[in-house]
């Protein structure tokens, strides 16, 4: 099975760590709380990685295995304190690409 991975925020650098995610063999899921860029949103429809906008649905998000967080998303946000609680490794897109890619 393999590892779940949550990208929180659907920028560029968002999509770009959910797309090497998925390359690199993670069940991969992007949410953002704000609209995404069409030109995103098609990026992520070209390669099947689902995504959702305008909110958070923490039953798709607290199951994750590790979250890569955008760095617009403040480390005391509700949804960040439960996945700490939980022992979620949170990660930034920069630290993902260091550790897999």
């Amino acid at each position: 099975m393999s590892k779940r991975i949550v990208i929180l925020g659907a920028g560029e650098s968002g999509t770009g760590a959910a797309i090497l995610a998925q390359k690199k063999g993670f069940d991969t899921f992007v949410s953002d709380s704000s609209l995404i860029k069409d030109k995103y949103k098609e990026m992520l429809d070209e390669r099947n990685i689902p995504w959702e906008e305008g909110h958070h649905t923490e039953e798709l998000i607290l199951n994750a295995d590790e979250v890569i967080k955008s760095p617009g998303i403040p480390n005391n946000a509700p949804l960040i304190l439960k996945l700490k609680e939980k022992g979620t490794p949170i990660i930034s897109e920069i630290e993902f690409d260091l550790y897999h890619g």
